[in-house]
């Protein structure tokens, strides 16, 4: 399934944030599919990703939940949609 993962951190953990984030290596098996992203300003960033598992990416964000809240969303592609709402 495809994933929409946005997630933010308060001005006070930026600098640890990027501490973090500068030695990340992934846990769990997902693929991502879009480079992550920050919202300059704003401290958030996003990244679009493929997961059989949605446990597979609680492993890495787990490790980001005392600086970062996350919201993970299904999304489908366009064509996948329109399919579904045209019917066969």
């Amino acid at each position: 399934m495809k994933l929409l993962m946005i997630w933010w951190w308060a001005n006070e953990n930026a600098k640890e944030v990027t501490k973090r984030y500068s030695t990340w290596k992934q846990v769990g098996k997902f693929k991502s599919l879009y480079p992550v992203s920050t919202m300059i300003g704003r401290n958030k960033a996003f990244t679009v990703f493929e997961a059989d598992d949605i446990a597979e990416v609680l492993k890495t964000t787990s490790k980001w939940n005392d600086i970062c809240t996350f919201d993970i969303i299904p999304i489908m592609d366009s064509k996948d949609v329109m399919s579904v709402v045209m019917g066969p």
